[in-house]
């Protein structure tokens, strides 16, 4: 017990008075013993790689940037959005020259996405340009948010973060919804989407022991250098491995890639969105 004392009185004042920096220590002591497990058992390290520290956060966010922009650009020139402006075009035509009248559709309220949803986002008196913005909102709020370290149960910056405490913590600040606390909840009230149909701000979900027990803000393909280039990366709070609390991750880490389980969606697609712009016309 003695022993133990003295080595925390020598740290504190090592770092206190002497510069010691006990973070880079640890974080430099993790990777050799990775390297260690690694050269004994081949590719272990691969669950373990130090993502965190390639990544420039100006890159993300510009990356993810052009491809929200990408995806709304995609979106307006597709066919269904160029059919539905010439049908509102016709309309509008007949309307004004004959005096023929049309039932116009409803227009779609993105609110409670899944059947049993436990939070409300209402975006139908939104313009559009608010509705294209809460994508990068969330994102660039989320990446102001790395360096926090991970705190299982808590959803206060100052005390740490768990995964959905950091998703929850992240959409109240940055765009006002206040979701599920926690992964299992905001997985069951949300749209589930395909791998194909993700775009930058959706969700990312993870399952182990039969339940879903993490959940992360998806990035988008990294566009930046070295060897994360192309990859699909993910923000989140993670509990385990050398990086834990809030961090950049890839999708195709062993880790991520056997756990990964689903995507899901809670702020409006670039496909809705293009389809509320040809309305708001």
């Amino acid at each position: 017990m003695k022993k133990i004392i003295l080595i925390i009185i020598a740290l504190y004042v090592a770092t206190h008075f002497f510069g010691f920096n006990l973070r880079d220590t640890i974080s430099s002591a993790s990777r050799s013993a990775v390297n260690l497990i690694e050269s004994i058992i081949p590719y272990t390290g691969d669950d373990f790689e130090d993502i965190d520290s390639q990544i420039n956060s100006v890159i993300i966010k510009s990356g993810s940037a052009q491809a929200i922009n990408n995806a709304l650009d995609s979106s307006m020139r597709s066919a269904k959005v160029i059919f539905e402006k010439c049908v509102y075009n016709t309309k509008h035509f007949l309307s004004d020259n004959f005096g023929m009248t049309f039932q116009e559709p409803q227009r779609a309220v993105y609110q409670n996405a899944g059947k049993n949803s436990a939070y409300s986002f209402d975006f139908q008196n939104m313009d559009i340009s608010t509705q294209s913005s809460l994508r990068q909102q969330l994102i660039d709020y989320s990446m102001n948010l790395r360096g926090i370290r991970y705190n299982y149960g808590s959803e206060n910056p100052a005390n740490g973060l768990d995964c959905s405490g950091f998703i929850r913590y992240a959409s109240k600040n940055s765009i006002n919804v206040a979701l599920p606390r926690t992964a299992q909840e905001m997985y069951n009230c949300m749209e589930k989407i395909s791998a194909s149909e993700r775009e930058p701000g959706d969700l990312v979900f993870f399952k182990s022991s039969g339940r879903i027990d993490h959940v992360g803000i998806y990035l988008g393909r990294y566009t930046g250098g070295g060897s994360l280039h192309g990859r699909e990366i993910f923000i989140n709070a993670a509990s385990q491995g050398p990086r834990t609390g809030v961090v950049v991750s890839a999708l195709d880490e062993p880790y991520w890639r056997r756990h990964y389980n689903s995507s899901a969606r809670f702020l409006p697609s670039s496909m809705q969105i293009a389809q509320a712009s040809v309305s708001a016309e």
